[in-house]
């Protein structure tokens, strides 16, 4: 099953590390058995042609993929979580130990016993032990006395340990008495930390798996597909049907999906295809149905920028320029809109920052700066006239929806 394997990391790119990463082959043999119980088949070339031919289920195994990247992604964390629990713990404990051992010597000194004195008697004995050894060490011909070597050595050896641990007890101690709540806070930091990184990690995967769009028995909720579908309406009629025009650097459109989206979600690519193959692909293209496009663009431009989460207006203006210029650009102005750093990644707070601004002012910078893009570009002379009527009847019908 082993060949179905680079078929699932091609749907699912967030399984490639965790797939290296396990020396057990567990993730490897789910993923394999996944793909196999989907398609039906142990052949990797049928399993393809399989997923080419049924936009839905090869929607249902990248949802399939992208749970077990999930469900791996949060056992990766877990782990490592009480890695880090357990590390943190050693520290506190070994703290609370020398501060329990010091602690003990005051109230010894105050109360006046001679017990007090053992510690740093056995200090003055490991210190000096361990200097008088070290000077042995240094002036003594070894090579000539293999044994005694040995011996010094070993000895040198544990009394470096002992003296480490006297330098903690006498100037260690105070510093950790002194720095206990600063470490404490640190800990915490570090703890908080681990736990942002870790729902950072989830939330990215989450979208993973949006990004493969809804199980075929689990409609999205009525709300989300009205918002999709009001949207999708307006992108489909500035998109038009087929075109190839010979300045348009996406090459064969139909509908607005272009040749290379189109050998992506059949998970080929387009630039190792033979001359037939790519034939076949621009008559798949050609023959699009609004339905597939429909699913396309919900897959890899809607859910990914996460317009489903985003305020009326606002959704349709990143939607339609992420389909014309790209997700990761729209996402980006949509950032610089809201004042938070432009990453191209909508997060909790991106979503914030959005929710909390005025978005017809929004729409409208969106739009201003939707037109500097188009006018940096060295096709505008040709496509510009229409980058520009449409930005201004997307930016239009945007603050209609507006509440």
């Amino acid at each position: 099953m082993l060949p179905l394997i680079p078929l699932a990391l091609s749907i699912v790119p967030e399984l490639i590390k965790m797939v290296a990463g396990d020396k057990a082959g567990v993730v490897a043999s789910t993923v394999a058995n996944v793909v196999q119980e989907v398609t039906g088949t142990p052949d990797a070339l049928e399993a393809q042609r399989k997923l080419a031919a049924d936009p839905a289920l090869a929607v249902q195994l990248r949802v399939r993929l992208a749970e077990i990247a999930l469900e791996t992604q949060k056992a990766i964390d877990l782990a490592a979580e009480q890695q880090r629990q357990a590390e943190l713990s050693a520290i506190q404990k070994a703290l609370e130990n020398t501060q329990g051992a010091r602690s003990t010597m005051v109230d010894l000194v105050q109360s006046g016993s001679a017990i007090a004195w053992g510690a740093p008697v056995v200090s003055v004995i490991v210190t000096a032990g361990f200097f008088l050894f070290l000077i042995v060490l240094i002036n003594t011909r070894l090579e000539d006395n293999p044994l005694v070597a040995n011996a010094i050595n070993i000895t040198v050896g544990a009394l470096a340990a002992a003296f480490a641990t006297v330098v903690n007890f006498w100037l260690g101690s105070s510093q950790s008495s002194r720095d206990k709540d600063a470490t404490n806070r640190s800990l915490q930091e570090v703890a908080l930390n681990l736990t942002a990184s870790t729902a950072d990690r989830t939330e990215r995967v989450v979208q993973a798996i949006a990004a493969g769009g809804a199980r075929p028995a689990a409609p999205a909720a009525p709300t989300s597909d009205a918002k999709f579908d009001k949207c999708l309406a307006v992108v489909l009629d500035h998109e038009g049907g087929f075109s190839d025009h010979a300045r348009d650097p996406g090459g064969p459109t139909n509908l607005g999906i272009t040749l290379r989206t189109l050998a992506d979600w059949q998970g080929l690519k387009l630039d190792e295809l033979a001359d037939d193959a790519k034939e076949k692909l621009i008559a798949d293209l050609k023959a699009l149905t609004r339905r597939e496009a429909a699913e396309i663009y919900r897959a890899n431009y809607w859910l990914p920028m996460r317009c489903g989460d985003l305020p009326a207006g606002v959704d349709l203006m990143v939607f339609d320029f992420g389909v014309n210029a790209g997700p990761r650009r729209s996402v980006k102005l949509l950032q610089r809109a809201a004042g938070v750093t432009d990453d191209g990644s909508v997060g909790p707070k991106t979503l914030a920052a959005v929710m909390a601004a005025d978005q017809l002012a929004m729409i409208g910078e969106m739009s201003e700066n939707r037109l500097a893009y188009y006018r940096s570009l060295e096709n505008f002379d040709v496509f510009g006239a229409g980058w520009t009527n449409r930005t201004q009847q997307v930016s239009a019908l945007a603050r209609a929806m507006v509440n």
